[in-house]
């Protein structure tokens, strides 16, 4: 799968494989732990309970002379000896990557002296809402996905063969061949290029894989060494020029007339959510985004004391019906106009909280109905800055705007780390202290994820 992705990458895994070790992430350690326990559930499935006709192999390894592969579940059928192969995929469908996977295991399989008859995927049911235990005959959906691994068959038996010519090769160090999945941040790029300017053509997002590499192949590397002549899109095009300023291009009339349409009180909101494979909480759906957290600085008039409410859920409430029925207390004196970074994300969230809670609907309704997305001030350009870097994530801007705000002396310092630190808090065995460090870390981020925006209106409202 390493080679299928990242050539390169794969043969420094074997020849330089240190240069390819990584320190373990939270986020890798909890994905993992998430791929364990949606295997444990699998594996429950009536399906998977021996009888007299077949058995069934849990981690079966199929080896050869120069291949191994190991199958999450082989059911075998004792009159012929003919097997079946199911993989286990944390995800909610099946992934083009899931049928090479399944056949290089199929290959394997058949080398080693088995015959398969059918590969087969396991998937959660998106559809599927907790009410009680968890049902596991609802919870997946098994895909049947043998015609495709067979149409694969030849293909990856040719495959393997490359691989292991490439292997015995000595990759040449050209920059148009970057990962395309990982740009520039290819090991194999940074380790034979290890001087490559700080901006690349690579922040032009919208940019095809066909023109990065013929700039590439032209020795264009650097963002603002794009010619005048070459031909971008008019968003891109300003992209490349707004990477030559040297100091902030500001629209002072533009974000006026954007601040001057907004009406007091005005409430800067922000959720911090938990989403897993396996629901953990009655009524929600794999994968189903919950909000187990807010943070609401509110400023009611100009000139006015900024006042400060929140709410985090210990795991041992009504998720997120707690969360959103103290907010509506919270914005009881009135909605003038709610500010979040990033508006999709908030305004998806409460059309979530809508459905879930009739009783509450007419209230996230005339939320989502007052939001204004306060990173349009830089997404639409209305305010550009050199050391943004084409980037308007608040994480970027904050630093440059309000340099005393920062996110480095925080216990958790993003989103990500929030949402698996609180989901450990809340259903993990740890200890009181530990525990009560992670909440109150957690408010301490939040906090700052809504003062960020009370400071950076600031800046906006000062100019």
């Amino acid at each position: 799968m390493q080679f299928l992705s990242c050539p390169n990458e794969f043969w420094l895994s074997v020849h330089q494989p240190l240069l390819m070790t990584r320190d373990e992430t939270i986020d890798y350690a909890h994905r993992r732990q998430e791929g364990y326990e949606v295997e444990s559930y699998a594996k429950q499935l009536a399906r998977f309970a021996e009888t007299d006709t077949y058995t069934v192999d849990f981690q079966r390894t199929f080896q050869t002379e120069k291949l191994v592969a190991r199958s999450d579940i082989v059911v075998t059928d004792k009159a012929t000896g003919v097997i079946d192969i199911y993989e286990i995929k944390a995800s909610s469908k099946v992934k083009p990557e899931h049928y090479d996977d399944l056949a290089f295991q199929k290959v394997s399989a058949m080398r080693s002296g088995s015959t398969v008859r059918g590969t087969f995927v396991i998937t959660l049911n998106s559809e599927y809402v907790r009410d009680g235990e968890i049902d596991v005959e609802q919870l997946f959906t098994i895909d049947e996905v043998t015609e495709t691994v067979d149409a694969k068959i030849e293909g990856t038996e040719a495959a393997i063969q490359d691989a292991f010519d490439f292997l015995e090769t000595e990759p040449i160090a050209a920059i148009e061949n970057y990962c395309k999945d990982n740009g520039l941040n290819c090991v194999f790029i940074r380790n034979n290029f290890p001087d490559l300017p700080e901006r690349t053509i690579f922040e032009l997002y919208t940019l095809r894989h066909e023109k990065r590499r013929e700039l590439l192949k032209e020795g264009i590397i650097a963002l603002s060494d794009i010619p005048d002549d070459y031909k971008l899109s008019d968003k891109q095009r300003l992209h490349v020029e707004m990477s030559k300023l040297s100091s902030p291009k500001i629209d002072i009339e533009g974000i006026h007339e954007k601040l001057d349409s907004w009406e007091y009180p005005l409430h800067f909101l922000d959720y911090e959510t938990f989403a897993y494979a396996i629901p953990q909480f009655d009524g929600i759906r794999p994968f189903q985004q919950m909000v187990f957290q807010y943070s609401l600085h509110t400023i009611d008039s100009p000139g006015a004391k900024i006042r400060h409410s929140e709410y985090l859920s210990r795991g041992d409430d009504q998720l997120s019906r707690s969360v959103a029925e103290h907010l509506r207390d919270a914005m009881s004196g009135g909605i003038g106009t709610v500010l979040v970074w990033y508006e999709s994300f908030e305004k998806t969230r409460n059309d979530e909280m809508r459905a879930m809670f009739p009783d509450l609907a007419d209230f996230f309704a005339e939320v989502n109905s007052k939001t204004y997305d306060l990173m349009k001030i830089f997404s639409e350009n209305l305010y550009v800055d050199p050391r943004f870097k084409g980037r308007t994530s608040i994480k970027i801007v904050l630093p440059n705007l309000v340099p005393h705000l920062n996110y480095k002396e925080l216990g958790i310092s993003d989103g990500l780390e929030a949402t698996i630190k609180w989901f450990h808090a809340a259903k993990r065995k740890l200890s009181d202290a530990e525990r009560e460090t992670i909440f109150q870390d957690l408010l301490e981020y939040c906090t700052l994820d809504t003062m960020a925006m009370v400071e950076i209106y600031d800046v906006l409202r000062k100019l």
